[in-house]
């Protein structure tokens, strides 16, 4: 009787664990390289002479999303906001640079409309 208690518990034994394999162990995980593929989403910028420069400088540092997603700023404000892009934050940005971007700012993206 003894032996076919102990059969009986060895054959459970097997089938549990070959329903249930044994986890991967976390060198064997670490191993396997995973890898996805973002979709490529283009910027949504409105047409207008600087866009080249914000494309090229804004996006150095964060997505040109941020950009449409602002309220609409007088030129004023958007003139700071440059400024404090290259002074605060270090934006490699030349002074005439500078001018164009916060042009086009104003432009597409201000309460100054012409």
């Amino acid at each position: 009787m003894k032996k076919i208690i102990v059969f009986a518990m060895l054959t459970a034994a097997v089938a549990f664990f070959v329903q249930h394999p044994a986890p991967v162990s976390q060198a064997e995980e670490m191993a396997t390289v995973h890898t996805i593929t973002l979709p490529t989403i283009p910027p949504d910028l409105k047409e207008g002479a600087g866009k080249d420069k914000v494309m090229v400088f804004c996006a150095i540092c964060h997505s040109v999303d941020y950009i449409s997603m602002q309220p609409h700023l007088p030129a004023k404000n958007w003139d700071a906001l440059v400024q404090k892009m290259i002074k605060v934050f270090g934006a490699p940005i030349s002074e005439e640079d500078a001018k164009t971007i916060s042009s086009y700012l104003a432009a597409q993206y201000g309460t100054d409309k012409k």
